[in-house]
């Protein structure tokens, strides 16, 4: 599916130049080595091409470079316990930290005062330092706590109340335009992480989901990848025609939000599901045979 992505975006962004400039050519921006990065993943370790192949690559970067320690991760967790492991975590949570606080306060402030460096880049905004695998590191490990506590945890209301809290701290810690540390893009992820964890292990007690609603979501969560890869082309497509349409005589931008998206994942459900049959899964059924 990603490897599909990568020829798709192309063709899109051809495409969409064709039409603003009535010219055919491949975009500068594309070049051998980052489409190189993106076939085999390791466009997450490029500041400049971490992002740009496929919109959205980063976090398939960072997933691949997950996956290639997590071997040595779930050797560690296999024989620690949920203590012992959280103390793992917030060694390697603090690592991530230092690591970050050296780059940007030391070797970058290096960098710009011998103009090797335009700008400092902090960690408040979604750039390399916040889709880097040294910052993504923590989620991935609260994830594998969460793990820990699957079976033998209850979730009270109270509890669920902390994780929402949790989540509202995240996103305007993710949103915000007046309270930024420089590293508010190391902080939120960790919370979301925290929370989503939370609401893991309760989901995780019910045996069966009766309404509707929750049957939809899981149907989302089963195409999610293909969704993830295809709602960029659709997003923009979206919003091109309803900011020359529809958005002209509907100025209320949180009315707008909620068209838009609901929309958009319509829309992209729908693709998505065609796109699971017909591409992903039979190349997952593929992986398995060759892993055989």
């Amino acid at each position: 599916m990603y490897y599909f992505g990568v020829v798709l975006y192309l063709l899109f962004r051809i495409s969409k130049n064709y039409y603003k400039t009535n010219e055919l050519n491949i975009p500068a921006e594309y070049n051998t080595l980052g489409v190189i990065e993106n076939l085999i993943f390791l466009q997450g370790f490029h500041p400049k091409n971490y992002n740009y192949v496929v919109p959205g690559g980063w976090s398939i970067a960072t997933e691949v470079s997950f996956y290639a320690i997590f071997p040595i991760l779930f050797a560690i967790h296999s024989k620690l316990t949920f203590n012992s492991f959280l103390k793992f975590t917030l060694l390697v949570t603090s690592i991530s930290f230092i690591s970050q606080l050296v780059a940007i306060e030391i070797i970058q402030a290096w960098l710009v005062e011998k103009e090797m460096l335009k700008s400092i880049e902090v960690n408040d905004k979604f750039g390399f330092m916040y889709c880097s695998i040294v910052n993504q590191i923590s989620v991935f490990l609260i994830g594998m706590l969460t793990f820990k506590k699957l079976k033998d945890t209850t979730i009270s209301n109270y509890t669920l109340l902390f994780a929402a809290l949790l989540c509202c701290v995240s996103c305007y810690l993710l949103n915000t335009t007046t309270f930024k540390t420089g590293y508010n893009g190391f902080i939120y992820p960790i919370l979301s992480a925290i929370a989503f964890g939370i609401f893991t292990i309760k989901l995780s007690s019910i045996k069966s989901f009766k309404s509707v609603v929750p049957k939809y979501l899981i149907n989302i969560g089963q195409v999610s990848l293909s969704m993830y890869l295809l709602h960029f082309i659709f997003l923009d497509i979206i919003n091109f025609i309803y900011k020359k349409t529809l958005f002209k005589t509907l100025p209320n931008p949180e009315l707008q939000l909620i068209i838009l998206f609901s929309t958009l994942v319509a829309i992209t459900y729908f693709a998505a599901k065609l796109s699971y049959k017909k591409l992903e899964k039979p190349a997952i059924n593929l992986g398995k045979r060759f892993i055989r």
